[in-house]
């Protein structure tokens, strides 16, 4: 339906482009309108107008006419926010499952790093 409606707000920019294009070719033509260019651009922007609200009307039709009623929508509400308290839920069991891995890998980094320190100290007092 997004996409949908974006055609439409397109059609409308377009719709509302070829008026003004026209008021302009109009103002231009002044008198001259009655000539073989003012009267091929007065039926070029005429068509334009006409096929882009032909196409805005497809638009308008293709859109869904389903009408909702404020208790369907509460439920839908309602269970989307009931989705949203699991959901955070989860998010938050998962975040302390990761600051419990991140304070193991630390002690295991820091432990490592001792124990090569040690093994350094050792090997340059022996070396020594």
């Amino acid at each position: 339906m997004s996409d949908r409606i974006t055609q439409l707000q397109e059609e409308t920019n377009l719709l509302a482009g070829y008026m003004c294009d026209s008021v302009g070719v109009l103002q231009n033509c002044g008198e001259g309108i009655n000539t073989e260019k003012g009267k091929a651009d007065i039926a070029l922007f005429a068509k334009l107008i006409s096929d882009t609200t032909s196409n805005m009307n497809l638009l308008i039709d293709s859109l869904p006419t389903e009408k909702v009623s404020a208790d369907s929508q509460y439920k839908r509400l309602t269970a989307l926010l009931k989705e949203n308290e699991e959901a955070d839920k989860e998010l938050i069991k998962t975040k302390k499952l990761a600051e419990r891995q991140l304070e193991l890998i630390k002690s295991a980094s820091s432990h490592i790093a001792s124990t090569q320190l040690k093994i350094r100290t050792e090997l340059s007092s022996r070396l020594s």
